[in-house]
């Protein structure tokens, strides 16, 4: 069994469900995904984003929800009661458990290779974790068209023309003490300077812009090239919408977004264009050279 805990919004769901799928494949074992820190509302929500269980917009996943007896087993409960806590120790005695934790987006060889009942927790930010099984990942990750209105004259317009999806990330970069400054929102020099890259690659773009704070961009997105501001009417309840069709535009200029990220790489244009941040944290101790696939272009 390979247990993955969740943590984090879609895009970083995504990217743990598909490190543990890419596991479950090579090791022939099921896939179990454990929410019980999307459950924890205790801190708060303006210093600490509060998440649920995204990843159920996808009808084609492979995996079974974590027994809370099974979560016991490899995390312990320091509420537990005596009997409990003196039973788990002789499970583990005759079927261990084995608990690895991420450190940093560091890739080691230690979580590419286990043994046995494995629980893995971090944020597996990077397409080396499933470079195997991109197709089956891909394949996991279709989404059907949401019912959203109008959104077929917005699809025709985006599929018939060379678009370019423009993400930007603001929200909680912004607002939250502890995400802005680990991470931080991108100033509009990194949006400036990746416009005019796209534009030398790409004839006349029309830029399709995303966003979680649309008129911000509005006012601050002044761009030499036709431009749509999709705004969160074509969203859906978690987000489906935009990420539907993000991944219809033929290229892309992403944020410091997992979420942009996913877009980004389940379009299904073989010569896509894709920028992205190379300053992607400000915290320097979680920048992962390997984030992105090697084709894509750092700015």
């Amino acid at each position: 069994m390979i247990m993955i805990r969740l943590m984090g919004g879609l895009g970083n769901q995504m990217f743990q469900y598909a490190f543990g799928r890419s596991l479950s494949l090579q090791y022939k074992t099921e896939l179990v995904l454990d929410g019980s820190l999307l459950l924890d509302k205790s801190s708060d929500h303006h210093v600490t984003t509060h998440r649920d269980f995204d990843l159920d917009i996808f009808p084609n996943l492979k995996f079974r929800a974590a027994k809370e007896s099974e979560v016991f087993l490899f995390n312990g409960d320091p509420k537990a009661s005596v009997f409990n806590k003196i039973t788990r120790r002789i499970s583990l005695l005759f079927n261990p458990k084995k608990l690895i934790v991420q450190q940093a987006n560091q890739i080691k060889t230690e979580y590419l290779n286990i043994e046995g009942d494995t629980c893995l927790a971090g944020r597996w930010q990077s397409y080396k974790f499933f470079e195997n099984d991109f197709d089956q990942i891909k394949k996991d990750f279709i989404l059907e068209k949401p019912s959203i209105l109008n959104i077929d004259l917005l699809l025709e317009k985006i599929e018939s023309q060379n678009s370019v999806c423009l993400h930007v990330r603001r929200g909680d970069l912004v607002t939250s003490p502890v995400y802005n400054k680990i991470i931080g929102a991108l100033d509009f020099a990194y949006y400036k300077s990746a416009i005019e890259k796209m534009n030398a690659l790409v004839p006349d773009p029309l830029y399709c812009i995303f966003s979680d704070d649309i008129e911000w961009c509005k006012q601050n997105m002044n761009l030499a090239a036709s431009a749509l501001f999709i705004d969160k009417s074509f969203s859906g309840t978690k987000a489906e919408g935009h990420l539907f069709l993000m991944s219809k535009c033929k290229h892309f200029i992403i944020s410091n977004s997992t979420f942009a990220w996913w877009g980004a790489f389940l379009s299904g244009n073989t010569s896509k264009k894709i920028i992205y941040p190379k300053n992607w944290y400000k915290e320097t101790s979680l920048v992962n050279p390997e984030m992105c696939p090697p084709e894509w272009m750092a700015n």
